[in-house]
């Protein structure tokens, strides 16, 4: 029987969103079957969420000189996890893959690479960083459209490579448990017009994810009766949050969109939304809250082409709209917002089933736990 594990996750962030999510279901999957979960951070949202699993945490710096960091963080990482027995490390992003790889190499132990997302860098030095991921002794791809990509850039990486898409938290995400006073304090927060169709597009503000199609197709649909909201602000607007935000104001949709804030309360607020969106296209390597949108019944719509495709049946519990294509996104919002009760009950029911059925959390964990022992068995 493998000894009991002692896991360091090093992500970009905890200040939500799917790697966060993952991080922290990782981390509990681990403690669960009696080993210990290290995750280092910049912190963020999620670190009370964290702390409450019985995790530990080391904070890392938000270095505001990316290369430097990369220079000296392993070193100091190094320094203090040598008392800890560390068995295996896994990293989340790029850039603390290059981390990981350099603290295993001082400690003597293996490390894993997650690939969340394709390759799509640009820059030189960005590619240079991004291609450290295959070099790890196992490479987890969370969707096949990511195994797929990594393929192609890297033909010796098979033997390494393994997909396992994260899972859901079932008794989390069920209709169900979600009581009406909660739908009607999100709401009030959320500032959701009263007999308004509600469109919701969950992501992070931290880069470009395809938004400005949605605030298109938004527009091209022309109801008055459509509020959409662009939920996942930090309080404090990005860059790419006042482009979205003047993008919306060119298209003339105050009142009809609104940037909102991150939520906890994620459940409630599938269940306040009449459709639930994904964009990003083939730059999207998985899509969480397609997944959480169908296990509370709710219908979907993706940008064709990238990782969040997989997780719908076109035209059964979701649609799909060609990449970049606005007139094509609007259209499938509309056969969304459309649906008859009858057909909006089949679909919930179908969707719940095939959620159930290919992202459980339990199967999820089960797999993660069985490819750490295989990598650091002798």
């Amino acid at each position: 029987m493998p000894s009991p594990l002692t896991l360091l996750q090093i992500v970009p962030t905890l200040a939500g969103g799917g790697v966060a999510r993952a991080t922290l279901d990782t981390a509990q999957a681990v403690i669960a079957a009696g080993g210990s979960a290290i995750v280092a951070s910049p912190g963020g949202a999620l670190l009370p969420d964290l702390l409450r699993l019985r995790a530990t945490h080391l904070e890392l710096a938000d270095d505001p000189h990316p290369l430097w960091a990369r220079l000296t963080l392993p070193g100091k990482l190094a320094t203090s996890l040598r008392a800890t027995h560390l068995s295996l490390i896994q990293a989340r992003s790029p850039n603390t893959a290059w981390v990981a790889r350099a603290v295993a190499r001082r400690l003597g132990i293996k490390w894993i690479a997650t690939l969340h997302t394709p390759f799509i860098a640009s820059g030189l030095a960005q590619r240079f960083v991004e291609r450290r991921q295959a070099r790890a002794d196992a490479v987890i791809a969370v969707s096949e459209h990511v195994a797929r990509d990594a393929r192609q850039h890297f033909s010796g990486l098979e033997d390494r490579l393994v997909v396992i898409p994260p899972g859901i938290n079932f008794d989390r995400f069920d209709p169900a448990v979600v009581r009406a006073d909660r739908l009607i304090r999100l709401a009030a927060t959320l500032r959701v017009p009263d007999g308004s169709h509600l469109i919701l597009c969950p992501a992070r503000f931290d880069q470009d994810r395809g938004q400005k199609i949605l605030i298109e197709a938004v527009k091209r649909l022309g109801r008055n009766d459509v509020f959409c909201l662009l939920l996942g602000s930090s309080g404090v607007p990005t860059p790419f949050e006042r482009e979205l935000e003047r993008a919306i104001e060119a298209a003339e949709l105050h009142g009809r969109m609104q940037i909102g804030p991150y939520v906890e309360d994620m459940p409630a607020a599938y269940m306040l939304a009449d459709v639930v969106v994904a964009t990003g296209g083939a730059r999207q390597g998985f899509s969480r809250s397609l997944v959480e949108a169908q296990a509370m019944g709710r219908p979907v719509v993706a940008e064709d082409g990238g990782g969040a495709a997989e997780a719908i049946l076109p035209d059964v519990t979701g649609w799909l709209a060609p990449a970049g294509d606005a007139a094509a996104m609007a259209a499938a919002l509309e056969s969304a917002l459309s649906l008859a009760a009858d057909r909006r009950a089949e679909l919930a029911r179908t969707a719940q089933e095939q959620m159930r059925r290919r992202y459980s959390l339990a199967d999820a964990n089960r797999r993660l736990l069985e490819l750490y022992d295989r990598t650091v068995a002798p």
